[in-house]
């Protein structure tokens, strides 16, 4: 029961740090992509299918926050919360000689699942008729950047609500005899 409050309290987490933190910290009129930081960071516990199932309660909490229909975000997040540890071993493997990696490959990782959503969306912008640029592949490239940047300190903050462990009321009472 506390693992999944655990990865209940880090999906909601990522959604207000989403909506409310990443408007505060914009580069350039850029914010980066809080969830895709935080799946990244979460599939490390988790694996694939916990990645899938985070993926989809974030997506689904950021839609209902926003006002989006469900439908490309939760699609989107939810490939990336299945993929992030799929990628991960396959970068782990490749990057055997390298010493601290774990960083780099979380850093990489988020930078190409950032990049897929993004081209997405771009596509899906496209395809609703909306004129794209070379402003918006530069602002989306930016945000894979930025992105991979952020997941630094989301991996700590998950790191600690991970092994958060509840105290023991039984042993904190003073005994008497």
């Amino acid at each position: 029961m506390t693992r999944l409050f655990k990865l209940f309290a880090v999906a909601l987490l990522a959604c207000v740090c989403q909506t409310n933190l990443a408007q505060s910290i914009r580069i350039a009129g850029v914010a980066p992509d809080m969830l895709i930081a935080f799946l990244v960071t979460i599939t490390s516990y988790t694996g694939a299918y916990g990645g899938f199932c985070m993926g989809a309660v974030t997506a689904m909490l950021y839609d209902a926050s926003v006002g989006y229909l469900l439908a490309v975000n939760l699609v989107a997040y939810t490939f990336i919360g299945f993929a992030a540890p799929m990628m991960r071993t396959f970068l782990n493997g490749k990057l055997k000689k390298l010493k601290h990696k774990s960083a780099l490959v979380k850093m990489l990782v988020c930078f190409v699942l950032t990049l897929m959503r993004e081209v997405l969306y771009i596509g899906y912008l496209f395809l609703i008729g909306s004129e794209q640029s070379l402003v918006t592949l530069m602002r989306a490239l930016l945000c894979c950047g930025y992105s991979a940047l952020i997941v630094l300190p989301c991996s700590y903050v998950v790191s600690r609500i991970m092994r958060w462990q509840p105290k023991n009321k039984k042993n904190d009472a003073p005994e008497f005899e």
